[in-house]
């Protein structure tokens, strides 16, 4: 993960160089039509469906009884099975791992754009983890995971507990996007684009919590932020449609995640996440263009 994270980020510096550097020489040497359609003027939404890709992180934990942190606990995602009932249900769509963005460019080939990305989140089961802080003895009655902690080894269990954003570790956020063609067909129907943007917002988990036997299934919250940096491939076909290939580096800062029902019960973490995606969008002209610039001219 750490070299897909160090490609991401290099890859991204460069586009933009190359999308800044490109839009002058658009300006300065080239027609525009002949480096593809620019898309000024027009909307972007799009639909798909992600995996994600989680570094180990510190946990702290805090509540009535408790006060203690799993040091570098791995995580995995949650993916859904395909199922028809599910996928293709205009009530179950949302249910899997997703992603959905609505942008405008603005000018040429530059962009804003805002969405989610609906991440799950999971803590793996039978991990063997260090602990720092304490459990009480008195309120929680098991030996092996009540007492005082320093840096000591822990197996994490159903027994001891269970901790997950199943219902959605949700990355709410705005960006500004970049979008560069590469390749176009002799009638502009058809194109290959390089995408990038660079994001940032509000990270609102949905965290479900069982510690001792005792679940708790919490409400989505706005617990932190984040900030992300995002690469793809777009095909655009027909002019209007597109496919679209996404990957994701993004770090988290999550300060106030609810554990228990109590305001005093709550956890912190960072995490720092790969996302792939993949999605099925279309373009809305909004704004007309004219002469040799506008979308599909010959």
């Amino acid at each position: 993960m750490i070299k897909c994270i160090r490609l991401t980020i290099v890859m991204a510096v460069c586009f933009f160089l190359v999308g800044t550097t490109a839009a002058q020489e658009e300006s300065s040497i080239l027609p525009r039509h002949r480096n593809g359609t620019v898309r000024e003027g027009q909307i972007f939404i799009h639909w798909g469906y992600n995996r994600a890709y989680y570094n180990q992180s510190d946990i702290h934990f805090k509540g009535d009884g408790y006060d203690f942190t799993l040091h570098e606990a791995r995580a995995d995602d949650m993916p859904e099975e395909w199922n028809p009932k599910v996928y293709l249900s205009p009530t179950q769509f949302t249910v899997p791992q997703s992603n959905f963005r609505a942008g405008y460019y603005f000018h040429d080939n530059w962009g804003v754009s805002a969405g989610w990305d609906h991440m799950k989140y999971q803590l793996i089961q039978t991990q063997l983890l260090r602990i720092s802080g304490y459990i009480d003895e008195e309120k929680y009655f098991d030996p092996e995971y009540t007492g005082t902690f320093n840096n000591d080894n822990i197996l994490y269990t159903h027994r001891f507990m269970d901790y997950h954003h199943s219902d959605g570790f949700n990355f709410i956020r705005v960006a500004l996007d970049r979008r560069q063609p590469i390749w176009s067909s002799l009638n502009l129907k058809h194109e290959l684009v390089f995408n990038g943007s660079l994001s940032a917002g509000a990270m609102m988990p949905w965290t479900d919590f069982t510690f001792f036997g005792e679940k708790h299934r919490n409400w989505p919250h706005f617990a932190g932020y984040g900030a992300s940096l995002n690469m793809g491939m777009r095909f655009e076909f027909f002019r209007w449609f597109f496919l679209q290939a996404n990957a994701q580096m993004g770090w988290s800062n999550l300060k106030d995640i609810i554990l228990e029902e109590s305001a005093a019960s709550r956890a912190e973490q960072k995490i720092t996440f790969f996302e792939r995606s993949f999605a099925l969008g279309g373009y809305i002209p909004v704004k007309k263009k004219t002469g040799r610039n506008e979308v599909g001219s010959k």
